[in-house]
């Protein structure tokens, strides 16, 4: 019940990530059951300013915190963080004590003979950093999310779309720092992994020539005009991403990888079309702004790098958990 003289609460969903000096925002109409949300603002802010909204979620830079992955133990659910703490106290370079941990099971309730539990450890000092420096733009922060998570919802909203939310499909962010691959089936994540970036994957997919050093070529090599011995460089996010499918097709041999979407701030038709060519896997652009309603507002600041910036937000805008990190 609400008394007639309480605040009514907004229902705008605000979505805050830092960027240098700057902070990358989303803002939408909140979570709808029966239809997309409302991308009502988004962009970069130019400084520090309150935006009002019912809730707000901060996303963290990848660098702040680790997915790792263990067996899950017989416990009951309320004591599996509890026992994740001592599981990975090998596995970081931090005292456990200072970090923050929240635990996922991998594929959901999938049922496998070893069930293994996603726990991510992240550095109680950035969360504070995080919510201390939003403090200017808005003191709600009630949940802190991760990139995995955001791009899972992207991929699953997609997925759902293509009729293949019952499949295995795969989603990469390409970045200029660094590319995430995710696999999801049923609306859970099963696999993710960072790849590092390919600075030189544009240009290949461009067909434009690619500016890094040249092999040396081997001694007694004469150059002959008209002829064309410049084999095409290999991809080194392409072999990653095989890599990966080789140990995804091992590890789940029951759901084969139906579809991977590319995600890319610039030309990911173009980055889509040639993994596709060099995989041999069906590969199409996922475009984050198709989860929202129909006609979303110009991004506030460069758009590219606005769209950059705010791709893991619009993820995280489509988020359901009710849990907090």
């Amino acid at each position: 019940m609400r008394w007639p003289w309480s605040p009514r609460r907004s229902a705008q969903r605000l979505l805050l990530r830092r960027v240098g000096d700057r902070h990358a925002f989303v803002l939408t109409d909140g979570p709808a059951a029966d239809q997309p949300a409302r991308l009502l603002r988004w962009g970069l802010l130019p400084q520090a300013g309150a935006i009002a909204a019912g809730d707000a979620i901060a996303l963290l830079d990848p660098a702040d915190y680790q997915i790792l992955k263990v067996d899950t133990p017989n416990l009951p659910q309320d004591e599996l963080k509890a026992a994740a703490r001592w599981q990975i106290k090998e596995m970081v370079d931090v005292d456990v004590a200072e970090l923050t941990l929240d635990v996922m099971h991998v594929g959901g309730d999938v049922e496998r003979a070893q069930r293994q539990l996603f726990v991510v450890a992240a550095r109680s000092s950035a969360i504070q950093t995080l919510v201390d420096g939003a403090a200017d733009i808005t003191e709600q922060i009630g949940v802190v999310d991760i990139w995995e998570t955001a791009l899972r919802n992207l991929l699953a909203r997609q997925a759902r779309a293509d009729d293949l939310a019952a499949r295995a499909c795969a989603a990469v962010l390409i970045e200029a720092t660094q590319c995430l691959l995710v696999v999801c089936a049923g609306d859970e994540l099963f696999y993710t992994r960072r790849i590092e970036a390919d600075p030189g994957l544009l240009a290949r997919a461009r067909g434009e020539p690619d500016d890094g050093p040249a092999a040396e070529r081997p001694l007694g090599f004469e150059y002959q005009p008209g002829g064309d011995f410049d084999a095409p460089q290999e991809s080194p996010l392409i072999v990653e991403l095989q890599r990966s499918i080789d140990v995804w097709e091992r590890s789940w041999p029951e759901l084969p990888l139906a579809r991977l979407y590319a995600i890319s701030a610039s030309h990911a038709a173009e980055v889509a079309a040639l993994i596709q060519r060099e995989l041999g896997l069906r590969t199409v652009a996922l475009d984050p702004l198709a989860a929202f309603a129909a006609q979303p507002p110009a991004a506030e600041g460069d758009a590219e790098q606005a769209l950059a910036a705010c791709i893991p937000l619009l993820g995280a805008a489509l988020r359901t958990e009710t849990r907090r990190f």
